[in-house]
């Protein structure tokens, strides 16, 4: 990592005693041990085992770190995010060689993040109301892996240059993918997302927001083009026997609230051209019949959702919505991201320089992942960092060092010790 580093980055005029590589990880350590703020990097400071772990004589200091992440500008933060890149390619090549893998789901999405000081460079009023920030997130869906993540005002569009940043990513998902899917909500729908996928022979499933004319496309259609649907495929169905009554429902009934129940829903497909579009893409809609229960009585609604898609007719119309709408874990991966790494505290007065602690925060939140990929069980992956660090991080050892080795003595009785062991040695070898 500190060879990607000091290769993209030139930011500092004498490198005594620190280089670019050395204030970046600096970040990157404090934010995968816990740290929440850049305060906390005086805990890595005077921490003798840390300096031991390291190979390092001394860590950079607090305030020193802080001032290093105002010296960015955006070239510099989008030298830095191709530096992780590098390094995110070369883990996927320990992983797996150079045999590429069959598909890649890329999930795109922004979360919210308001802020309460008065000198916030950049910060902007929400649509919620508030005052704060808007960073996209864009991730790759089965390994948890943050693609990019791009500070913006708070008052921007969700979709707001997630284009270019797509674009970006384009050569890299093809190095490593056969075939690429980028999913998103109705926000994501926009048509300069659509024109990136096909210009690069990318797939897209996106959920759409209604239409004017999407209501008499849906009314139109005749009722034998309708076929049911199973969010749930019937191989992975688990059947769960039910323990007692549903208090919740019965208590919203009895005190005259709306409930609603989702009685069962059917599937259909047009062929759809969008208005700033000349391509003909799938748009699948699936009419959903909901029961409602008001003062104890029973109500029949009809709801209407849409995906708008380029997969091919070869992607049954079933798959294509489940595909779709299986995206909503990615509001794990922005959880885990702004409580597991602390990626959304934006620390500093400057808007660039926390867009460069996000960077930072992105590196430290994909190191998980290519420890569960390269030596750590699989399910490593998808546990949240807590959990984590108990098991793997926050262990009880001594290091001691002679003059031709070093030794890691591991505590016995910690739980995980035996898995712990086998990682550094598939690490070393």
């Amino acid at each position: 990592m500190a060879q990607s580093i000091d290769a993209r980055l030139s930011l500092l005029r004498s490198r005594r005693p620190f280089h670019e590589s050395d204030h970046v990880l600096t970040h990157v350590y404090n934010l995968f041990a816990g740290g929440t703020a850049i305060e906390d990097i005086a805990d890595l400071q005077h921490s003798e085992p840390v300096h031991r772990l390291l190979g390092a004589t001394r860590i950079p200091d607090p305030t020193t770190a802080g001032d290093f992440l105002r010296r960015f500008d955006e070239p510099l933060i989008r030298a830095l995010d191709r530096a992780i890149d590098e390094i995110q390619e070369l883990a996927w090549r320990r992983h797996a060689g150079v045999k590429k893998r069959e598909l890649g789901v890329v999930d795109l999405d922004s979360h919210l993040h308001h802020v309460y000081g008065h000198q916030k460079e950049g910060a902007d009023f929400t649509r919620e109301g508030g005052f704060g920030y808007h960073p996209l997130v864009i991730s790759l869906a089965e390994t948890q892996e943050c693609l990019r993540l791009v500070n913006r005002p708070g008052n921007v569009a969700c979709s707001e240059g997630a284009a270019r940043e797509l674009l970006e990513l384009v050569p890299m998902l093809k190095r490593r993918f056969k075939s690429v899917l980028v999913r998103g909500d109705s926000a994501f729908a926009s048509q300069e997302i659509f024109d990136v996928c096909d210009q690069n022979g990318l797939s897209f499933a996106m959920v759409s927001a209604t239409q004017q004319n999407f209501a008499a496309l849906a009314d139109a259609l005749n009722e034998r083009s309708w076929s049911p649907f199973r969010a749930t495929e019937p191989a992975r169905e688990v059947k769960t026997r039910r323990r007692g009554k549903d208090v919740r429902r019965q208590r919203a009934r009895a005190r005259g609230k709306r409930d609603l129940k989702l009685e069962k829903q059917w599937i259909a497909e047009i062929a759809y051209t969008p208005a700033r579009s000349e391509r003909r893409y799938r748009l699948i809609i699936r009419r959903q019949r909901i029961e409602e229960s008001r003062q104890g009585e029973l109500f029949e609604l009809w709801r209407y959702r849409y995906v708008l898609t380029n997969l091919p007719a070869s992607v049954s119309t079933a798959e294509v919505v489940r595909l779709t709408y299986r995206r909503c874990d990615q509001e794990n991966v922005i959880e885990q991201l702004q409580n597991g790494v602390a990626a959304m505290r934006m620390p500093t007065g400057g808007f660039q320089a926390n867009w460069v602690y996000l960077v930072c925060a992105r590196l430290a939140h994909n190191m998980k992942s290519w420890l569960a990929m390269l030596a750590l069980p699989r399910e490593v992956m998808r546990w949240e960092w807590k959990r984590f660090r108990k098991a793997f991080v926050y262990v009880a050892a001594r290091i001691v060092r002679s003059a031709r080795q070093s030794l890691l003595r591991l505590a016995d009785s910690h739980r995980f010790a035996i898995t712990l062991q086998r990682a550094i040695v598939r690490l070393q070898t």
